[in-house]
């Protein structure tokens, strides 16, 4: 056998392989596909053509046959790199390089084979072009070094999410730690795609969803090592997407293969190395430790057919926090404290200081995948992640005395099993089962009434931390794949129950509103409110949905995808459900010209969500007959602390109206209209520009409004808030080539909404169209640059070789996010207006909703890493240090929102509630095999 190196050869490794590029599905599988045209010399259809598709890791390979169009697809293949080899008889065999398919992508190659001895062959080693010239909406994947060697304060692959175009941090999140567990009471995703609330993205791994039905946030903690890849979206049109109208993060975890791998690693930070965070007013320096051991390994089981993947990781932290007490209020806090009118009060002194708070978490996975033939592989994955956050945890919207603060445990278990089957070359089955458990625990620092000054301070028992929950979920996930002529068709459905016990007690301690300092230190609070009743609640609700979809070539160069979902949630107790939920999605990606790296493309439909559990249990648990509230202002509000002195009731007082909660009816699903259209450029092998403009509108949104207008309130849990979004993203990305990798994104628009969350009530609840008003959800710029090279320092001749070879294999992977400042409201420190709104949303002077603009935020990570071998190529030892917000600057995460306080300006409007951690720096060693 000889290779052929003469002129034929090189034009059909030239002109043969146009390839159509590397088509991005989109779908939520966890495979990808390869599509093969094969042409002769004279450029006809090459029928009866063996096509084998071989996986480098684990040497599985299917084969099939091109059709009379010259033509295959290879559907349901596990991601990775493949070779491909392509025989017929009177024709040179092909053989095609390594190329990678990644998540939902298809591969296209268009192949010319040339007559001659079987004997010869025609190897083509040319990459594919980097343009996604049949996608229909634009996504970036990450994964591979573009992870594991870029700079990760938590190890959690959640944080790169944000540095995908079109992009922002949620506007209702707080700073994570660690990984695993939770800093707030109610934590949504983290990040926002196109203006949609962090509460409605799809969350998925390994082809399942991951979302906390209960928050909108993440569930299980994968660890670093198994992630292989993740693809991120905010405008995927493919109808096989549902139950969110966000946007889309889809996982893939590692699989084994035939090679042994694995590594030890360990980061470690010190108080030492440290800047000191801007919160903390203390003299002395706060004290900080950490440390993350991990280990991973995979390899075969049995060769060519089983094989298996596993890591742990482990996270301690400990250090001092602040409590935030003002110096010059202080004393007059404690007098008052001290007097009898608080004698019923859960803390007796506020503390202005250090105090010590800690954090743990662990991330635990396994899988194995087992080829059973070539046309069947079976694949099982259990994932468990445990997160503590001791002392820190938040409750309120407002500065806070430790005792304000919390505790959270989360415990998540989740056991995986796929199935997908090959029946013939063009149909696929992909079977996926998930059964997991979610546990959540807050535990408020004290117990006892809420105190609050808006403004100023809270201190007792933060209103939300008092909760245990539990989430058993089970879901069954099916999909057909197959081809009819020019046309790719898929089908299917999931089912997905969600069963929850949870006691969530929310202000059952009792809160109590003092407009001013003056108002605290003589006893008289404006507001009271306090629930009574059974705290617990449990419920069953089952969101399910059905796909179909055609994608296929209208003519060349233009691809249609068309499809249509439906969704519809059985809902627990007696809450009504919404079953008109029909979403048509279609999409359409054009290249202009053949040989040009250029597609435009353009992309609508509709898109429905979930409803939040969290949001859901006011209306179960507060019914009139489990449970309600009561709600006391002015005179009524002074009469119930001089009862209670303070402190919780015991019981319902005597003469107050109860208050209840009810879902509205019509009560329909949050779903969200999306237009997108875009073009994509290559440069070019390896680097590609895109342009993206977005307008989505979001409708249906859950909030909770007074309808009785007056008080005693009547709280109506609605699904009528809506969002408007326009706005454009500009990405440059420049896969891994040469040692250089390059993601800079840009994100311009505006986000406008008169509701920012479900828990967030009107100012006016007559007319809540005066709310509508720039979102929190909102950033107008934001830009991120990531990039991973090698110095080049091998060709810098002029340097002395004993510097050369110290300087070589040193990895630099910066990390750049900036943002314009975010919307900020302008509140009274009480419920002003009378309209039964908790948190408050009276807003003093007549000023608009979030008529103001915190400060914008600036974040530079860096890593240098340097590399020795220890084994040729097949061990070797890893070291340096990554900094985070290496230029130190302060990047606030929550501020005051307290405008006035009796027409009078606050001085702590704007002040700073939490940061962004101050510059760390951390170590880490890792040894790889």
């Amino acid at each position: 056998m000889r290779v052929r190196n003469d002129k034929t050869a090189r034009a059909g490794a030239g002109l043969i392989l146009l390839w159509a590029a590397q088509l991005v599905a989109q779908s939520p599988a966890t495979t990808g596909s390869i599509q093969v045209i094969v042409t002769d010399s004279t450029g006809s259809f090459v029928a009866g053509v063996r096509v084998t598709a071989s996986q480098e890791a684990s040497g599985a390979s299917r084969y099939a046959e091109t059709d009379s169009r010259g033509e295959l697809r290879f559907f349901g293949l596990s991601i990775g790199k493949y070779t491909l080899r392509l025989e017929k008889e009177g024709f040179a065999s092909v053989s095609v390089a390594p190329f990678v398919v990644s998540i939902g992508q298809t591969a296209a190659h268009r192949i010319q084979m040339d007559p001659a001895p079987v004997i010869e062959r025609v190897d083509v080693n040319e990459a594919p072009e980097a343009v996604q010239v049949t996608a229909t909406t634009a996504a970036v994947a990450l994964g591979y070094d573009r992870i594991e060697e870029a700079p990760n304060r938590n190890r959690n692959y959640l944080s790169f999410v944000l540095t995908a175009p079109g992009v922002a941090p949620s506007g209702t999140a707080g700073t994570p730690r660690p990984a695993a567990g939770a800093r707030s009471a109610l934590p949504d995703s983290g990040f926002v795609f196109a203006g949609m609330r962090g509460r409605n993205n799809s969350l998925l791994i390994d082809g399942v969803d991951n979302r906390d039905e209960t928050t909108g946030g993440n569930r299980v903690a994968i660890g670093l090592e198994m992630v292989q890849e993740f693809r991120v979206s905010g405008t995927a049109m493919s109808a096989e997407f549902g139950g969110a109208a966000g946007g889309i993060m889809n996982v893939v975890t590692r699989s084994g293969a035939n090679i042994r791998h694995g590594d030890v690693t360990f980061f470690n930070q010190n108080d030492r190395l440290n800047a000191r965070n801007p919160e903390s007013l203390s003299v002395s320096r706060p004290r900080f430790r950490k440390c993350q051991p991990g280990v991973s390994t995979s390899g075969p089981i049995r060769r060519d057919r089983t094989f298996f993947s596993t890591a742990l990781e482990q996270e301690w932290e400990s250090g001092d926090e602040w409590s935030d007490a003002p110096e010059d209020a202080v004393e007059v806090i404690n007098t008052a404290l001290a007097r009898p009118e608080f004698s019923g009060a859960a803390v007796r002194r506020v503390f202005r200081g250090l105090f010590p708070a800690s954090g743990a978490g662990t991330e635990f996975s396994f899988k194995a995948n087992h080829l059973a033939s070539e046309r069947h592989s079976l694949t099982a994955r259990y994932a468990f992640s445990r997160g503590r956050g001791s002392g820190d945890v938040l409750g309120a919207e407002n500065f806070a005395d430790r005792s304000a603060r919390g505790s959270s445990l989360t415990r998540d278990h989740s056991l995986v099993a796929s199935w997908i089957a090959v029946p013939g070359p063009n149909l696929v089955s992909d079977l996926r089962i998930q059964v997991a458990r979610r546990g959540v625990e807050l535990t408020p620092n004290v117990r006892g009434a809420m105190l609050e000054i808006p403004g100023l301070l809270t201190l007792g028992q933060g209103y939300r931390l008092d909760a245990d929950r539990t989430e058993d979920h089970y879901e069954v996930v099916e999909g057909l794949y197959f081809t009819r002529g020019i046309h790719q068709w898929s089908l299917g459905g999931s089912v997905h129950a969600v069963r929850a016990s949870a006691r969530l007690a929310d202000r059952f301690g009792g809160v109590f509103v003092f407009p001013t300092l003056e108002d605290f230190s003589s006893g008289r609070p404006d507001v009271f409110l306090q629930a009574f009743g059974d705290q617990r609640t449990r419920l069953l609700t089952v969101p399910a949905g059905v796909w179909l979809q055609d994608r296929w070539q209208a003519t060349q160069g233009l691809t249609v995808e068309a499809g249509m979902r439906y969704d519809r949630q059985w809902m627990p107790g007696t809450l009504p459900a919404s079953n008109r939920n029909l979403a048509p999605r279609l999409g359409l990606a054009w290249r202009p010209s053949v040989g040009a790296p250029l597609v435009v493309r353009v992309g609508a439909g509709l898109f429905f969500d979930r409803y939040p559990l969290a949001f859901l249990n006011q209306a179960l648990q507060k019914d009139g007959r489990h449970g309600f509230e009561q709600y006391a202002a002015g005179d009524d509000a002074q009469a119930v602390m001089e009862a209670v002195r303070g402190g919780t009731s015991a019981q319902a007082i005597a003469g107050l109206a109860r208050s209840r909660y009810d879902a509205a009816t019509p009560f329909p699903a949050t779903y969200a209209r999306k237009l997108v259209a875009g073009v994509e450029r290559g440069f070019g092998k390896d680097t590609t520009l895109t342009v993206e403009y977005s307008y989505i509108r979001g409708f249906h949104l859950p909030r909770t409004r007074n309808a009785a207008l007056t008080l005693p309130p009547a709280y109506s849990l609605e699904q009528s808030a809506r969002s408007a979004y326009q706005g454009v993203s500009v990405s440059l990305n420049r896969r891994m080539s040469k040692e250089f990798a390059l993601l800079a994104t840009y994100s311009g628009g505006r986000t406008r909404d008169d509701g920012s969350d479900f828990d967030e009530q009107p100012s006016d609840p007559r007319n809540t169209a005066a709310d509508w008003a720039l979102s929190r959800q909102h950033q107008s710029h934001r830009v991120t640059a990531s990039s991973l090279f090698e110095l080049p320092v091998e060709d810098v001749r002029c340097l002395p070789a004993w510097l050369r070879d110290g300087m070589s294999r040193i990895t630099l992977a910066p990390i750049l996010q900036a943002g314009s400042g975010r919307p900020l409201n302008a509140l009274d420190t009480t419920d002003r207006f009378r309209t039964g709104a908790y948190p408050i949303t009276a807003r003093p002077f007549g000023l608009s909703r979030n008529l103001f603009l915190s400060p914008g935020t600036f974040s530079l990570d860096l890593r240098m890493m340097k590399t020795l071998y220890y084994m040729k190529e097949r061990g070797w030892i890893q070291f340096g240090v990554e900094a985070f917000n290496l230029t130190n600057h302060t990047n606030a995460v929550r501020v005051s929102p307290f405008y006035a306080a009796r027409d009078v300006r606050l001085r702590s409007y704007g002040g700073v509630v939490e940061t962004a951690d101050a510059r760390q720096l951390q170590l880490f060693i890792q040894v790889e095999y």
